[in-house]
């Protein structure tokens, strides 16, 4: 397809993939493993997975700055509030841009600044973080990707204590809704076809 030399646009465009999705009494699937690279295509295809129209990098010559990094996490039912508190606890989070390790943290740290808030005492839902566009992780500094640089996220679930959140929660048959997806929140610009 053409393109206009020379002119570039620019959006502000997050972009997701998810670690987990999964459906009262259904296992994960795909299974999730202890350490699990997003951004990597597995999930390319299905806009409920993820927005990325292909693997670990932007297409043509496409360039990303990231602004924030969010982490979504959801869960229902009543096992909703021991999830959450264990993925907060036990999910880490790392953005590699090429073969370096740009930023990482625990989950608890990426707020997600969006979804659903507020209780009920009969099915609870929890979230990360409240829903304002101003309660998310903003960088200190930007992160670039610059055109046809390879970038992914490594989601690392390390157990701490008793509870397991990958073996009991995650890729068993649990009574729960969960999903965790990661966001990277920035500018994307690309060619104006």
């Amino acid at each position: 397809m053409p393109k206009l030399v020379g002119v570039r646009e620019r959006r502000h465009q997050p972009y997701w993939d998810t670690l987990i999705r999964a459906d009262t009494g259904v296992a994960a699937n795909p299974v999730v493993a202890a350490q699990t690279r997003l951004f990597n295509g597995t999930n390319l295809g299905q806009n409920f997975w993820t927005n990325m129209t292909a693997a670990g990098v932007f297409p043509s010559d496409n360039t990303y700055i990231v602004l924030a990094i969010r982490v979504w996490m959801w869960f229902i039912n009543t096992a909703a509030l021991t999830q959450y508190q264990l993925c907060a606890h036990q999910l880490y989070i790392t953005l590699t841009v090429g073969d370096k390790p740009q930023f990482q943290s625990q989950a608890w740290y990426f707020p997600s600044g969006g979804g659903i808030f507020g209780f009920d005492s009969t099915t609870p839902a929890m979230v990360n973080g409240t829903p304002e566009q101003t309660a998310i992780l903003k960088l200190a500094k930007p992160i670039p990707i610059p055109a046809r640089q390879s970038f992914y996220v490594v989601a690392d679930l390390y157990d701490t204590g008793g509870t397991s959140l990958l073996g009991t929660y995650f890729n068993a048959a649990h009574t729960s809704l969960r999903e965790v997806k990661v966001f990277l929140d920035g500018i994307h610009t690309r060619d104006v076809l």
